[in-house]
């Protein structure tokens, strides 16, 4: 099996998405953590942080974008997957289940 193979199998095409987000965990809007988004599908987004969250957790990511006549783009989900980043030194990867986005 190839490694393209996994990618052709899935149900959305994945678009490449290298924008500063803000995200914040369990309804805790106070307390915010800072990545970026690395790619986005109808039903995920894929973000790498500093911050490490657990799997299960509900999270709130906020996308700004950019242009005053646009508001940012708010995605409601949840922590599907956390790994090491392997290419970036204390970074996680981070695979979000989109539930709800406006």
């Amino acid at each position: 099996m190839s490694p393209n193979d996994y990618d052709e199998k899935r149900a959305y095409h994945r678009m490449k998405v290298d924008t500063p987000i803000t995200f914040s965990l369990n309804g805790q809007a106070q307390v915010t953590h800072q990545a970026i988004s690395k790619n986005l599908s109808a039903s995920g987004l894929l973000i790498q942080s500093e911050f490490a969250p657990t799997q299960n957790d509900k999270i709130e990511v906020v996308m700004d974008t950019g242009n005053d006549r646009f508001s940012p783009f708010i995605i409601q989900g949840r922590v599907l997957r956390v790994e090491a980043d392997i290419e970036a030194a204390e970074q996680y990867l981070i695979s979000i289940s989109i539930e709800q986005s406006q």
